[in-house]
């Protein structure tokens, strides 16, 4: 009691020196709670499609930047488009509006902040699809990953020498093991000089580092003996057709690297100076 008299008077003190001297200092009141913001139906929306890519133009799962659609919309209605899916105008994506993104995105043909396909600029330009094709894809290679780039130290891949043979012709190439790769492929170069005849044909599309996506191609389809070089293994592989596999590849050529895989009992076939085509 004679704690809760002390608090009390000192609280009565408190009271009458506020008033002797006019402050207007508020409590704030420990009990008030902190109001928090509601979610917006724009953030719930965001949060539903979190993970999942959705095209605004067509609604397939694809990014919004790549869809082929595109080529039949001229800018306002790309625009409107946009804005009719409450998508953002700057990286196109749901949640936010353009003021509020902290996309990097920035356009090839005027340097501002948004795709090349939402860029004011083509309405100026009668050919303005093809101005954003050339632009999409200058954006796109900077996203795939190449091999061929320097760097401090030498990267090796997995790569093996192997015998290609077809009805008594026979090719010594190298073969990269690509463990991400969902097919096999040859050159279309080596499939002519072994007079490969194609027995079907392919369409699709590469997925790319990065995210992209390649246009849909044909490809077709062969058959073709591989072989070990000292002949004790071979198999039937059926491969796909392609321009160019990859950039040029680095071969081991550490002398003191292969003798230490040699006293291990590992012996390449891949090794060299030279970096003959993959």
């Amino acid at each position: 009691m004679s704690f809760l008299r002390h608090e009390v008077e000192g609280e009565e003190h408190r009271v009458l020196a506020e008033t002797a001297f006019g402050s207007e200092i508020k409590r704030k009141d420990p009990h008030k709670q902190v109001q928090k913001d509601e979610p917006t139906a724009a953030t719930l929306f965001a949060n539903t499609l979190a993970g999942k890519i959705c095209c605004v133009f067509c609604d397939r799962s694809h990014p919004s930047q790549d869809c082929q659609k595109l080529s039949s919309m001229n800018y306002e209605n790309r625009k409107l488009q946009v804005m009719r899916q409450r998508c953002c105008l700057v990286c196109l994506k749901p949640g936010h509006m353009a003021k509020k993104c902290h996309s990097n995105v920035k356009s090839l043909i005027c340097e501002r902040r948004h795709y090349a396909l939402l860029c004011p600029d083509l309405r100026k330009d009668t050919n303005s699809y093809s101005k954003v094709k050339v632009a999409d894809e200058k954006q796109k290679s900077t996203e795939v990953l190449l091999t061929n780039l320097p760097s401090e130290r030498e990267i090796y891949l997995k790569t093996i020498t192997v015998r290609l043979r077809h009805k008594g012709t026979e090719l010594c190439v190298r073969a990269l093991m690509d463990d991400g790769s969902h097919r096999s492929y040859i050159e279309k170069s080596l499939a002519a000089e072994l007079n490969l005849s194609p027995y079907g044909k392919e369409i699709l599309s590469q997925g790319l580092f990065g995210g992209g996506i390649s246009p849909a191609t044909e490809h077709g389809r062969f058959t073709v003996t591989v072989e070990s070089l000292d002949r004790k293994y071979s198999t039937s592989v059926s491969l796909l057709d392609q321009p160019k596999i990859c950039s040029t590849l680095p071969r081991i050529r550490d002398e003191n690297l292969l003798a230490e895989l040699v006293s291990r009992g590992i012996k390449l076939t891949d090794v060299g100076r030279d970096t003959p085509p993959t």
